[in-house]
């Protein structure tokens, strides 16, 4: 059974997001985890009497209130969704890139599906806080939905790599079962100024491997400027999903994190799917 954890501000950015993991796993037997965190605050003693608060464990009645809304919010998308699927909610205190790993251990969590953004709706914030830094903490796979991206289907998923990572059979895994459930096709894009090393076509011989009970198309185009050909090419060739395979060592970051905006992530378009290596 895969386990899906959907954190949520009750945002709508949240909530399309989870809406795409719902539509995504329709047909997947698997259970969803709903998490809302709240941050530690402080009541004034006036807010409190207004209240009828003083004397009364606050945190303790902001949880049980904020947990009945959750589970509210996550029935009422399951039932709008037709999904039968085992769910449960949870809400704790803190900062969410704080608990995430404990939830993803806790509910051996297989995947995260999150919002690019969250509360923070801006057309200046490409990514927000919370999707960078659980992104970065390489815990489990994500699944970054953009702003109003509705499902519609996923035919082809588009896979860029430097072919310079030892690819172990885990990485994929997210992958393939993508693959299984919508039968979809997968393009795997390397971009490069030379000719392939030795290590880097043992690499993709690897790959071709995995993917060989799947429709795989593979193009070489040689550029210097990786991030712009990964945007033009999703441009000519219509793809649903973005992967990469997310190590400490430049490829993944110099798409989306470098301190000059990539056009890649600047003009993201569609879900992307980021595996920790």
């Amino acid at each position: 059974m895969l386990s899906v954890l959907l954190p949520t501000d009750f945002s709508e950015n949240s909530k399309n997001a989870i809406t795409y993991a719902l539509e995504l796993y329709k047909n997947e037997d698997c259970k969803f985890h709903f998490l809302h965190c709240y941050p530690p605050v402080i009541f004034s003693y006036e807010y409190q009497i207004e209240k009828g608060l003083i004397g009364k464990d606050i945190h303790k009645i902001l949880q049980e209130e904020s947990k009945e809304r959750l589970y509210e919010f996550a029935l009422s998308l399951m039932r709008k969704h037709g999904m039968e699927q085992e769910f449960e909610v949870e809400v704790v205190k803190g900062f969410l890139p704080d608990r995430i790993s404990r939830a993803v251990s806790d509910n051996n969590i297989d995947l995260i599906v999150m919002g690019t953004k969250g509360e923070t709706d801006s057309d200046r914030v490409i990514f927000g806080s919370n999707t960078t830094q659980i992104i970065n903490k390489r815990c489990c796979p994500v699944i970054a939905v953009p702003d109003d991206y509705k499902f519609a289907g996923l035919e082809n998923i588009l896979f860029p790599s430097d072919l310079n990572l030892s690819f172990k059979h885990k990485h994929f895994q997210p992958i393939l079962k993508i693959l299984e459930l919508h039968k979809s096709n997968i393009k795997v894009l390397h971009i490069s100024m030379q000719e392939l090393t030795s290590l880097q076509k043992i690499h993709k011989e690897f790959i071709k491997e995995t993917f060989t009970d799947y429709k795989t198309t593979y193009d070489i185009l040689e550029e210097k400027n990786i991030a712009d050909v990964v945007y033009d090419y999703q441009q000519e060739h219509k793809s649903e999903l973005l992967v990469m395979i997310n190590n400490k060592h430049s490829f993944f970051e110099n798409l989306f994190f470098k301190p000059t905006i990539s056009k890649i992530a600047m003009h993201l378009q569609t879900p992307f799917l980021v595996i920790p290596a």
